[in-house]
């Protein structure tokens, strides 16, 4: 068998150092990889630096919230304080038991003095009567379904009643939500009561009263006292 020649023998060599100087030339250098190596690293640390600051933007964000839920029960417990508040103050309407007061002009033609204005109910009268509720613990008055408020006025124009620019005639319904039996009770000791129940035996005049339930609107917000400041006394 006869020996390579000797310049097929360099052929192969010069090809195999060409290959491995090819091979060489993509690898990296060390040292171009231990830099790639710690940029990679500092990118890691970079990254979990930045996460970890979401995170803690998360919780401080769910504890801002979580205090925004505990106000937010304060304040509904206020708005179920003030829905409570709302029909006594005329602001929504009131329903309960309660006592109903009629008073109604009498039916007869003359009265026995001689002076017609003995048959009729005037301002006073209802008046007295209001004003008797509220005193036996009435939690809100309304006459005719006119609820009353704190700047209502009771006039009467001739034989009718002039409430919240509206006219009235009689029979005037008065009725007030509360407990029904002591208000009752209460109700002919107050003033004016027993002279109106000495003018209905009198004069014939109606009046009435009966316990029932009682169904009052709430006071239109035009009719509301929002606010008030006294005078300075001169």
């Amino acid at each position: 068998m006869e020996a390579p020649s000797p310049r097929i023998t360099v052929a192969v060599a010069g090809a195999l150092l060409g290959f491995l100087a090819v091979l060489a030339a993509r690898q990296p250098p060390l040292a171009t990889r231990e830099i790639r190596r710690l940029e990679l690293a500092d990118l890691i640390r970079a990254e979990d630096a930045r996460v970890r600051r979401i995170r803690a933007e998360i919780q401080r964000i769910q504890a801002e919230v979580a205090a925004v839920g505990t106000v937010g029960a304060e304040v509904q417990a206020l708005r179920d304080r003030a829905a409570e508040l709302a029909g006594a103050a005329g602001r929504a309407p009131l329903e309960g038991p309660g006592l109903v007061v009629t008073l109604d002009d009498s039916p007869e033609r003359r009265s026995p003095t001689g002076d017609p204005n003995d048959l009729i109910v005037h301002e006073r009268d209802i008046q007295a009567v209001v004003n008797a509720l509220w005193a036996a613990g009435a939690e809100a008055v309304g006459i005719n379904g006119e609820r009353l408020s704190s700047t209502s006025a009771v006039r009467c124009a001739g034989n009718t009643l002039l409430l919240h620019g509206a006219l009235h005639s009689p029979p005037y319904r008065i009725a007030a939500i509360g407990d029904a039996d002591a208000m009752a009770a209460d109700l002919p000791g107050q003033p004016g009561i027993g002279r109106l129940e000495e003018a209905a035996d009198a004069f014939g005049l109606g009046l009435d009263v009966e316990a029932e339930s009682v169904r009052l609107a709430d006071v239109p917000s035009a009719r509301l006292l929002e606010a008030a400041t006294p005078r300075r006394a001169r």
